[in-house]
Protein backbone atom coordinates (compact mmCIF):
# COMPACT_ATOMS: atom_id res chain seq x y z
CA UNK A 1 0.00 0.00 0.00
CA UNK A 2 2.42 2.51 0.86
CA UNK A 3 4.29 1.95 -2.46
CA UNK A 4 1.63 2.38 -4.48
CA UNK A 5 0.97 5.51 -2.54
CA UNK A 6 4.15 6.90 -3.56
CA UNK A 7 3.76 5.71 -7.25
CA UNK A 8 0.51 8.12 -7.62
CA UNK A 9 2.29 11.30 -7.93
CA UNK A 10 4.25 9.97 -10.62
CA UNK A 11 1.55 8.24 -12.45
CA UNK A 12 -0.71 11.44 -12.32
CA UNK A 13 2.26 13.30 -13.02
CA UNK A 14 2.89 11.34 -16.21
CA UNK A 15 -1.20 11.08 -17.22
CA UNK A 16 -0.84 14.86 -16.78
CA UNK A 17 2.10 15.48 -18.57
CA UNK A 18 0.17 13.99 -21.99
CA UNK A 19 -2.82 15.41 -21.51
CA UNK A 20 -0.93 19.17 -21.13
CA UNK A 21 1.29 18.30 -24.07
CA UNK A 22 -0.58 21.05 -26.18
CA UNK A 23 -2.05 23.09 -22.99
CA UNK A 24 -0.63 26.34 -24.33
CA UNK A 25 -2.11 27.90 -27.15
CA UNK A 26 -0.26 28.90 -30.06
CA UNK A 27 0.79 32.43 -30.01
CA UNK A 28 0.22 32.62 -33.79
CA UNK A 29 -1.97 30.37 -35.74
CA UNK A 30 -1.83 31.27 -39.53
CA UNK A 31 1.67 31.81 -40.28
CA UNK A 32 3.45 31.83 -44.18
CA UNK A 33 6.52 29.81 -44.96
CA UNK A 34 8.67 30.41 -47.94
CA UNK A 35 10.26 28.17 -50.12
CA UNK A 36 12.74 28.87 -52.83
CA UNK A 37 11.29 26.19 -55.41
CA UNK A 38 10.06 23.01 -55.71
CA UNK A 39 13.29 20.75 -55.06
CA UNK A 40 12.86 17.91 -53.75
CA UNK A 41 14.62 18.30 -50.61
CA UNK A 42 11.60 21.46 -49.70
CA UNK A 43 9.10 18.73 -49.93
CA UNK A 44 7.43 17.63 -46.99
CA UNK A 45 6.73 21.43 -46.20
CA UNK A 46 3.64 21.13 -49.20
CA UNK A 47 3.11 17.07 -47.98
CA UNK A 48 3.07 18.45 -44.56
CA UNK A 49 -0.08 20.52 -45.73
CA UNK A 50 -1.58 18.34 -47.81
CA UNK A 51 -1.36 15.09 -45.14
CA UNK A 52 -2.97 17.98 -42.81
CA UNK A 53 -0.12 17.56 -40.01
CA UNK A 54 -0.07 21.44 -39.61
CA UNK A 55 -3.85 21.41 -38.93
CA UNK A 56 -3.39 18.58 -36.70
CA UNK A 57 -1.53 21.04 -34.49
CA UNK A 58 -3.58 23.96 -35.13
CA UNK A 59 -1.85 25.78 -37.64
CA UNK A 60 -3.00 27.48 -40.41
CA UNK A 61 0.35 27.25 -42.95
CA UNK A 62 0.66 28.85 -46.15
CA UNK A 63 3.34 28.21 -48.49
CA UNK A 64 4.86 30.79 -50.49
CA UNK A 65 6.62 29.25 -53.23
CA UNK A 66 9.52 32.01 -55.15
CA UNK A 67 10.70 29.53 -57.65
CA UNK A 68 13.75 31.40 -57.67
CA UNK A 69 16.32 29.80 -55.66
CA UNK A 70 16.79 29.93 -51.51
CA UNK A 71 17.82 33.36 -51.26
CA UNK A 72 14.85 35.07 -52.76
CA UNK A 73 13.10 32.97 -49.92
CA UNK A 74 16.15 34.03 -47.18
CA UNK A 75 15.09 37.34 -48.42
CA UNK A 76 11.16 37.15 -47.84
CA UNK A 77 11.99 36.36 -43.90
CA UNK A 78 14.87 38.57 -43.58
CA UNK A 79 11.99 41.65 -44.75
CA UNK A 80 9.22 40.23 -42.73
CA UNK A 81 7.33 39.46 -45.37
CA UNK A 82 6.98 35.36 -44.27
CA UNK A 83 7.07 33.80 -40.95
CA UNK A 84 9.91 30.94 -41.60
CA UNK A 85 11.67 29.87 -44.51
CA UNK A 86 12.40 26.14 -45.36
CA UNK A 87 16.15 26.34 -47.31
CA UNK A 88 19.52 25.20 -46.61
CA UNK A 89 20.99 25.93 -43.52
CA UNK A 90 24.18 26.99 -44.71
CA UNK A 91 21.85 30.28 -44.41
CA UNK A 92 21.84 30.68 -41.07
CA UNK A 93 25.62 30.43 -40.81
CA UNK A 94 25.63 33.48 -43.61
CA UNK A 95 23.49 35.64 -41.85
CA UNK A 96 25.13 35.41 -38.66
CA UNK A 97 28.16 37.05 -40.38
CA UNK A 98 26.10 39.68 -41.38
CA UNK A 99 24.93 40.34 -37.66
CA UNK A 100 21.37 38.71 -38.04
CA UNK A 101 20.00 36.23 -36.17
CA UNK A 102 18.38 32.85 -38.11
CA UNK A 103 17.82 30.02 -36.50
CA UNK A 104 17.55 26.33 -38.02
CA UNK A 105 14.66 24.11 -35.84
CA UNK A 106 13.86 21.02 -37.77
CA UNK A 107 16.71 19.67 -40.22
CA UNK A 108 14.51 17.95 -43.33
CA UNK A 109 17.92 16.55 -44.93
CA UNK A 110 20.73 15.37 -43.45
CA UNK A 111 22.83 14.89 -47.03
CA UNK A 112 22.35 17.75 -49.59
CA UNK A 113 20.73 15.31 -52.69
CA UNK A 114 22.65 17.63 -54.95
CA UNK A 115 24.77 17.01 -58.35
CA UNK A 116 26.95 18.64 -60.90
CA UNK A 117 26.75 17.43 -64.36
CA UNK A 118 28.03 18.57 -67.17
CA UNK A 119 26.15 18.09 -71.00
CA UNK A 120 26.67 14.78 -72.27
CA UNK A 121 28.34 15.95 -75.08
CA UNK A 122 31.03 17.26 -72.89
CA UNK A 123 30.99 14.72 -71.07
CA UNK A 124 34.46 13.05 -72.80
CA UNK A 125 36.18 16.18 -72.18
CA UNK A 126 34.96 17.17 -68.67
CA UNK A 127 35.36 14.87 -66.08
CA UNK A 128 36.97 16.43 -63.24
CA UNK A 129 36.35 19.71 -61.42
CA UNK A 130 39.40 21.22 -63.14
CA UNK A 131 37.59 20.40 -66.52
CA UNK A 132 35.46 23.25 -66.06
CA UNK A 133 37.70 25.98 -66.56
CA UNK A 134 36.37 28.01 -69.03
CA UNK A 135 32.88 26.48 -69.11
CA UNK A 136 29.49 28.02 -68.18
CA UNK A 137 28.05 26.81 -65.12
CA UNK A 138 24.72 26.97 -64.34
CA UNK A 139 22.97 27.94 -60.75
CA UNK A 140 19.65 28.46 -59.30
CA UNK A 141 20.31 32.32 -58.39
CA UNK A 142 23.36 34.68 -56.83
CA UNK A 143 24.10 33.90 -53.23
CA UNK A 144 21.73 30.27 -52.92
CA UNK A 145 23.22 27.70 -51.57
CA UNK A 146 23.76 26.30 -55.41
CA UNK A 147 26.25 29.34 -56.06
CA UNK A 148 27.78 28.75 -52.41
CA UNK A 149 28.25 24.93 -53.61
CA UNK A 150 29.54 25.63 -56.89
CA UNK A 151 32.08 27.67 -55.55
CA UNK A 152 33.90 25.50 -53.06
CA UNK A 153 33.77 22.91 -56.02
CA UNK A 154 35.62 25.05 -58.07
CA UNK A 155 38.17 26.39 -55.92
CA UNK A 156 38.46 22.96 -54.22
CA UNK A 157 39.22 21.44 -57.95
CA UNK A 158 41.92 24.31 -58.01
CA UNK A 159 40.33 26.90 -60.21
CA UNK A 160 40.04 30.63 -60.09
CA UNK A 161 36.62 32.27 -59.23
CA UNK A 162 37.00 33.80 -62.66
CA UNK A 163 37.73 30.02 -64.55
CA UNK A 164 34.36 29.48 -64.55
CA UNK A 165 31.79 31.52 -65.75
CA UNK A 166 28.86 31.02 -63.18
CA UNK A 167 25.27 31.91 -64.39
CA UNK A 168 22.13 32.43 -62.90
CA UNK A 169 19.40 29.76 -64.73
CA UNK A 170 16.45 29.33 -62.15
CA UNK A 171 15.83 26.33 -60.38
CA UNK A 172 14.13 22.75 -61.50
CA UNK A 173 12.89 23.04 -64.90
CA UNK A 174 14.64 26.41 -65.89
CA UNK A 175 17.84 24.81 -65.18
CA UNK A 176 17.13 21.48 -67.01
CA UNK A 177 16.35 23.99 -70.12
CA UNK A 178 19.62 25.88 -69.91
CA UNK A 179 21.51 23.02 -70.07
CA UNK A 180 19.18 21.20 -72.99
CA UNK A 181 19.86 24.18 -75.04
CA UNK A 182 24.03 24.94 -74.86
CA UNK A 183 23.15 27.76 -72.75
CA UNK A 184 25.36 26.85 -70.09
CA UNK A 185 27.73 23.71 -69.78
CA UNK A 186 27.15 22.38 -66.68
CA UNK A 187 24.57 22.65 -63.82
CA UNK A 188 23.99 22.29 -60.70
CA UNK A 189 20.70 20.70 -59.75
CA UNK A 190 18.10 18.19 -57.47
CA UNK A 191 15.81 15.75 -58.13
CA UNK A 192 13.61 15.52 -60.09
CA UNK A 193 15.48 17.11 -62.06
CA UNK A 194 18.48 14.76 -61.53
CA UNK A 195 16.33 12.01 -62.68
CA UNK A 196 14.91 13.19 -65.59
CA UNK A 197 18.36 14.09 -66.93
CA UNK A 198 19.71 10.81 -66.03
CA UNK A 199 17.21 8.99 -68.40
CA UNK A 200 17.33 11.35 -71.21
CA UNK A 201 21.52 11.15 -70.95
CA UNK A 202 21.26 14.85 -71.05
CA UNK A 203 24.03 14.94 -68.70
CA UNK A 204 26.63 13.12 -66.81
CA UNK A 205 27.34 13.93 -63.02
CA UNK A 206 30.83 14.58 -61.49
CA UNK A 207 29.71 13.98 -58.06
CA UNK A 208 26.02 12.88 -56.82
CA UNK A 209 25.46 13.90 -53.42
CA UNK A 210 22.00 11.77 -52.81
CA UNK A 211 24.37 9.60 -51.07
CA UNK A 212 26.90 10.15 -47.73
CA UNK A 213 29.68 8.55 -50.01
CA UNK A 214 28.64 11.31 -52.79
CA UNK A 215 28.70 14.16 -50.42
CA UNK A 216 31.97 12.98 -49.05
CA UNK A 217 33.01 13.37 -52.65
CA UNK A 218 31.87 17.04 -53.05
CA UNK A 219 32.41 18.33 -49.82
CA UNK A 220 34.19 16.59 -47.51
CA UNK A 221 31.63 15.12 -44.96
CA UNK A 222 27.58 15.01 -44.67
CA UNK A 223 26.28 18.26 -45.71
CA UNK A 224 23.08 19.15 -43.37
CA UNK A 225 20.94 20.83 -46.23
CA UNK A 226 17.10 21.76 -45.88
CA UNK A 227 15.68 22.78 -43.13
CA UNK A 228 12.79 25.05 -41.25
CA UNK A 229 14.57 28.54 -40.17
CA UNK A 230 13.06 31.16 -38.74
CA UNK A 231 14.41 34.36 -37.19
CA UNK A 232 15.80 34.14 -33.46
CA UNK A 233 13.48 37.27 -32.28
CA UNK A 234 10.52 35.10 -33.79
CA UNK A 235 11.23 31.48 -31.82
CA UNK A 236 11.89 33.57 -28.64
CA UNK A 237 8.40 35.11 -29.10
CA UNK A 238 6.36 32.25 -30.24
CA UNK A 239 7.89 29.07 -28.86
CA UNK A 240 4.34 27.15 -28.56
CA UNK A 241 4.14 27.96 -32.28
CA UNK A 242 7.54 26.85 -33.32
CA UNK A 243 7.09 23.41 -31.52
CA UNK A 244 3.70 22.63 -33.34
CA UNK A 245 5.79 23.59 -36.90
CA UNK A 246 8.29 21.06 -35.72
CA UNK A 247 5.67 18.70 -34.48
CA UNK A 248 3.96 18.56 -37.79
CA UNK A 249 7.08 18.35 -39.97
CA UNK A 250 8.38 15.21 -37.80
CA UNK A 251 5.13 13.85 -38.34
CA UNK A 252 5.67 14.38 -41.91
CA UNK A 253 8.72 13.01 -42.07
CA UNK A 254 7.91 9.60 -40.35
CA UNK A 255 5.20 8.99 -41.93
CA UNK A 256 6.89 9.92 -45.20
CA UNK A 257 9.92 7.08 -43.66
CA UNK A 258 7.28 4.81 -43.00
CA UNK A 259 5.37 4.67 -46.06
CA UNK A 260 5.73 2.43 -48.97
CA UNK A 261 7.85 3.84 -52.23
CA UNK A 262 4.23 3.32 -54.36
CA UNK A 263 2.00 5.47 -51.66
CA UNK A 264 4.35 7.63 -51.14
CA UNK A 265 4.93 8.39 -55.07
CA UNK A 266 1.08 9.34 -55.02
CA UNK A 267 0.82 11.20 -52.19
CA UNK A 268 3.46 14.02 -53.50
CA UNK A 269 1.83 17.08 -53.99
CA UNK A 270 2.36 18.60 -57.77
CA UNK A 271 5.56 20.42 -58.67
CA UNK A 272 7.66 17.61 -57.06
CA UNK A 273 7.04 14.57 -59.24
CA UNK A 274 6.60 13.81 -62.68
CA UNK A 275 3.88 13.16 -65.07
CA UNK A 276 5.13 9.45 -65.02
CA UNK A 277 4.48 7.47 -61.97
CA UNK A 278 7.43 4.94 -63.43
CA UNK A 279 9.76 7.88 -63.28
CA UNK A 280 8.14 9.23 -59.69
CA UNK A 281 9.51 5.59 -58.57
CA UNK A 282 12.71 6.00 -59.89
CA UNK A 283 13.03 9.30 -58.62
CA UNK A 284 12.25 8.59 -54.67
CA UNK A 285 14.09 5.75 -54.95
CA UNK A 286 17.08 7.65 -55.66
CA UNK A 287 16.71 10.16 -53.29
CA UNK A 288 14.51 8.60 -50.71
CA UNK A 289 17.49 8.57 -48.09
CA UNK A 290 17.29 12.63 -48.19
CA UNK A 291 14.66 12.72 -45.98
CA UNK A 292 15.56 13.09 -41.63
CA UNK A 293 13.92 10.81 -39.30
CA UNK A 294 14.91 12.90 -36.10
CA UNK A 295 15.17 16.60 -37.71
CA UNK A 296 18.22 16.82 -35.17
CA UNK A 297 21.13 18.67 -36.30
CA UNK A 298 24.67 16.68 -35.67
CA UNK A 299 27.31 19.58 -34.29
CA UNK A 300 29.56 18.00 -36.48
CA UNK A 301 27.59 17.61 -39.74
CA UNK A 302 27.09 21.19 -39.01
CA UNK A 303 30.94 22.07 -39.36
CA UNK A 304 31.25 21.25 -42.65
CA UNK A 305 29.17 23.44 -44.64
CA UNK A 306 30.39 26.22 -42.24
CA UNK A 307 34.09 24.87 -43.31
CA UNK A 308 32.92 25.24 -47.04
CA UNK A 309 31.59 28.73 -46.91
CA UNK A 310 35.22 29.69 -44.83
CA UNK A 311 37.39 28.32 -47.55
CA UNK A 312 36.11 30.67 -49.97
CA UNK A 313 34.41 34.13 -48.40
CA UNK A 314 36.58 35.42 -45.94
CA UNK A 315 34.15 37.65 -44.41
CA UNK A 316 32.40 33.76 -42.94
CA UNK A 317 35.97 33.41 -42.14
CA UNK A 318 36.99 36.67 -39.49
CA UNK A 319 33.79 36.27 -38.52
CA UNK A 320 34.03 33.79 -35.48
CA UNK A 321 30.65 31.92 -36.57
CA UNK A 322 29.29 30.22 -33.20
CA UNK A 323 27.41 27.09 -34.58
CA UNK A 324 25.19 26.70 -31.30
CA UNK A 325 23.03 29.84 -32.58
CA UNK A 326 22.52 28.48 -36.24
CA UNK A 327 20.65 25.87 -34.85
CA UNK A 328 18.71 24.29 -32.23
CA UNK A 329 17.21 20.73 -31.18
CA UNK A 330 15.42 21.31 -28.14
CA UNK A 331 11.85 21.63 -30.78
CA UNK A 332 12.91 18.32 -32.27
CA UNK A 333 13.61 16.54 -28.88
CA UNK A 334 10.22 17.58 -27.28
CA UNK A 335 8.43 16.48 -30.94
CA UNK A 336 9.99 12.93 -30.55
CA UNK A 337 8.48 13.11 -26.90
CA UNK A 338 5.27 14.40 -27.34
CA UNK A 339 4.58 12.32 -30.86
CA UNK A 340 5.75 8.93 -28.95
Amino acid sequence: MHVSVRLMPVVALAAFSVISAHATEPEKTKLKIAVGSQILNYMPLELGVKLGSFKEEGLDVTVENFQAGGSKALQALIGGSVDGTIGFYDHTIQMQAQGKQISCVFLLNDIPGVLLGVRSDLADKVKTGADLKGLRLGITAPGSSTDTMARYYIKKSGLGPRDVNIIAVGSGAPGMVALEAKNVDALIYFDPIATLLARKKSATALFDARTIEGSKQAFGGSYPTACLYLQQSFIDKNPETVQRLVNALLKTHRWINATPTEQFVDTIPPGYKTDNREVNIEIVNASKALFSSTGRMDIEAAKVPLAVLSDFDPKIAAAKIDLSKTFTNRFAERAAQQLK
